[in-house]
Order: structure tokens, then C-alpha cells, then sequence
């Protein structure tokens, strides 16, 4: 829920979107009558005009009551309550150039030392990072070390790694029986499938006893167990409903991640629902379908001018997917709170599209070092759409004194699952 404040701006009207700031002319203001609905074209939140009141000052007009305000909307969907105070906003200071710098001399020295530094990089551009990352003016503190990430990996290697490239690689020094190889194979395959859910709850767990703001750490306290029946159950009702139950496994994901994320010793909390994904999910889907369907009826017969239609492929379901991903990002954000604050996103898919594309040229122009701004443009762009709206108690935010193993890091660079942007 966003508010929306409508007030005068000498020739007109306007109204303020206090979610994501855009200002709008109203072009007849005698038409607004209590009740009157909009929704902001930028976020999509939603507000209406339940009192009329005047928009001049008081030696203007003798009548506080003639004209209306616009307010927020209970029915919005976040089903958030509506907070008059300025939202709290996220920005990103960093700049290209400085991880620039820092990126070239981890990659000499990471040469140098035949692939050894590359833990003491990932920790130093780590801090890099979130030293530029601020929220409410304080900026962010990483606390881990290559150390640690190098200690982490080892472990990895020793309790997962090592099982799981005897299973995959044992056809390759021992010849076995063919129903043997696919046994051992089918093994290695449910043993990568079962490290996945651990080693995203547990770098979760490190990376977050490993950042802090304004001194107080945050910590991960949900169970690997429990993860992994969700992790489990989840993969089996989409494997049985042809992927149709994917956006309510991926919302139960995202919820465990977010309850049981804590700062200091207070909860942030999730009240999404896989219904409210569903309907993007669906039409991605369909879309990704009949693609896919075209393409294959065109190469089997064989017509003339087939292969064009596999520039559907980038063409159309690059930027379906896009879409989705703004549609998540957005509604996933829209329902994580904090106390009595709801978390807010204005993420809209035609900037993510401009980000994306814009990416992809810097990055085929400079063949790929322009990796440091497009690491900076990515990072002002999802942070700077989130923002903080309601009243949060800071005082009552106490740290809280858990730690976490490493392992779950190793582990996550280990199978090179891709948790480094984790949200």
C-alpha cells in the first residue's frame, strides 16, 4: 500500500505517488468525488479520493471542505497499512571505475597465484559493495573474509565434493557394467540435487551473520531440514503438474528465505502467495509453449525461411521472461515487512528491459570489460527502487549474537550454483 497526496501546484492539480514519487496533473478536478480510484502508471499502487477538502489556503477559500484529497486505497493488494511518514529509500554509490581497478588486480594476482586469491577477491569486492550500498543515509558493512571463504571451501570439498565427483567420474577410471554407470550416475545426480537447498539456506545463513548495518548484524535462522522438505516437495508438485506449480513453490521459497531472516532480534516477515505470481507465470508459460511449438512444426516440415523463426526464441521470450522477473521482484518485495514497515519496489519491466539491454550492448562492445559498470548499474537499479514506508523502531532492534559455519558458502561456490545475488 502506497499513499498519494494530492495538493496545488499553482495552474494545476497534482498528485504525488509517495511509493515511487511520480507526480501526476489532474486535468479535471471537479470530476474527483469520493470514491474516485486511480492507480499510479509507473508502480501500480493504487490510491483513492475519500474526502474532499480544500487544496487552497485559508484566506482563499472559507470552505476546508470543497475539493478532495486523494488517499490510500484499503482494497490496494499488498494489504500493507498506509503510512503518512516519507518512505525510507535505498541508494547505491559505487562506480565503475574504482571496481574497475579493483577487478584487475584480483584477476593478476588471482593468476598469479594459480586460482588462489580468488577467495580474498570475492570477500574484497564484497566490501566494496556493500560499503557503497546505504538505506536511511547508513551504509552497509560486509564482515567476511577470504579466509573464511577459503576455509568454507575446503570443508565443501571434503564433506560434498569429494562424493559427488567419485559418483560422476568413476565410469572414467573403472570400467563397470553399463546398469552400474547409470546407477552411479543417477546417485550423482540426487546428491548435486540434495546439496542445492543446503547450500543456499547456509551461505544465506553466513552471508547474513556476515553483513551489518549501523553495527547490528543480521542472521538466518530457518532449519536446513525443514528447507529441504520444502525444497523437496516443491520440485515434486511441479515435476507432477508440468511446471504449473512452480510460482507457488517459488513464493514458499522466498517466504522461508524472508521469515527467517532476522535483523538483530527482530523478524522480517512474508505474506505472499503463490496466486499472486501466478497469473505472469501462467502467461510466460503459454508464451514459452507456443514458441517453442511454432519453431519445431516449422523445422519438421521444413518451410521455407524455418530458421527465422528461431529469432522468436530471444526475441520474445527474452523479454517475456523480463517481464516475469520484474512481475516477482515486484510482488515479492511488495509483501516483505519489518515491523510495522512494508518493504516497497518500483520495479516496472520496461526499465528492466532498458537495464538488461543496455547491459547486454555495454558488455558485447567492450567484450565483457565493461563488467564493472554493468555490475554498478545493476546494483543502482534494484537497490534504488526499494524503499522502507511505516514507522520502525530502531531502538528496540538489540544485536543478536548467532554465528554460522561456512561450509554453506564453500558449498554455494563449490557447484557454482549462482547465490552470489541471493535475495
Amino acid at each position: 500500500m502506497t499513499t498519494a497526496a494530492l495538493h496545488d501546484d499553482t495552474s494545476a492539480a497534482r498528485v504525488t505517488c509517495h511509493r515511487c514519487l511520480s507526480r501526476y496533473r489532474v486535468r479535471a478536478l471537479e470530476q474527483l468525488t469520493s470514491a474516485s480510484r486511480s492507480t499510479c502508471p509507473t508502480c501500480g499502487a493504487r490510491f483513492a479520493v475519500v474526502e474532499a477538502i480544500s487544496l487552497r489556503s485559508d484566506e482563499d477559500s472559507p470552505n476546508q471542505h470543497d475539493k478532495p484529497s486523494a488517499v490510500p486505497d484499503a482494497s490496494a493488494t499488498s494489504g500493507a497499512t498506509a503510512s503518512l511518514s516519507p518512505p525510507i529509500r535505498a541508494a547505491f554509490h559505487g562506480v565503475g571505475g574504482t571496481l574497475l581497478g579493483m577487478h584487475v588486480v584480483n584477476v593478476c594476482l588471482t593468476l598469479i597465484t594459480l586460482g588462489g586469491y580468488h577467495f580474498w577477491a570475492k570477500a574484497k569486492i564484497r566490501r566494496y559493495l556493500f560499503s557503497q550500498t546505504s538505506f536511511a543515509g547508513d551504509r552497509f558493512a560486509y564482515h567476511g573474509t577470504g579466509k573464511e571463504l577459503y576455509q568454507g571451501f575446503l570443508k565443501a570439498m571434503l564433506v560434498f565434493g569429494i562424493p559427488y565427483f567419485s559418483l560422476s567420474a568413476a565410469h572414467t577410471f573403472l570400467e563397470l557394467p553399463q546398469w552400474i554407470d547409470v546407477l552411479l550416475q543417477a546417485m550423482a545426480g540426487l546428491v548435486f540435487f540434495l546439496y542445492v537447498p543446503v547450500a543456499i539456506v547456509n551461505a544465506r545463513r553466513y552471508r547474513c551473520t556476515r553483513t551489518s548495518w549501523r553495527g547490528i548484524r543480521f542472521s538466518f535462522r530457518g532449519r536446513t531440514v525443514d528447507f529441504l522438505k520444502l525444497y523437496f516437495r516443491g520440485w515434486f508438485f511441479t515435476v507432477l503438474t508440468l511446471g504449473t506449480y512452480y510460482p507457488y513453490f517459488q513464493t514458499q521459497r522466498q517466504a522461508f528465505l524472508h521469515s527467517h531472516t532476522y535483523f538483530g532480534n527482530q523478524r522480517f516477515r512474508f505474506t505472499g502467495h503463490g496466486s499472486g505470481v501466478m497469473m505472469p507465470f501462467a502467461v510466460t508459460l503459454f508464451t514459452t509453449y507456443a514458441v517453442l511449438g511454432l519453431c519445431g512444426f516449422a523445422l519438421a516440415l521444413q518451410l521455407t525461411n524455418a530458421g527465422l523463426t528461431l529469432l522468436l526464441i530471444p526475441f520474445v521470450l527474452g523479454p517475456m521472461r523480463i517481464w516475469l522477473l520484474g512481475q516477482k521482484q515486484r510482488y515479492f518485495w511488495n509483501h516483505t515487512s519489518f515491523g510495522d514497515a512494508h518493504f516497497s519496489s518500483a520495479i516496472t519491466w520496461q526499465r528492466l528491459f532498458t537495464l538488461y539491454l543496455g547491459n547486454l550492448g555495454l558488455l558485447l562492445a567492450t567484450l565483457g570489460w565493461a563488467w564493472p559498470w554493468v555490475t554498478v548499474r545493476n546494483a543502482r537499479f534494484f537497490i534504488g527502487t526499494l524503499s522502507l514506508h511505516g514507522t520502525v523502531d530502531l531502538d528496540r532492534v538489540m544485536q543478536d549474537t548467532t554465528d554460522a559455519s561456512v561450509t554453506g558458502e564453500g558449498l554455494s561456490n563449490l557447484l557454482d550454483t549462482g547465490f552470489d545475488m541471493d535475495a
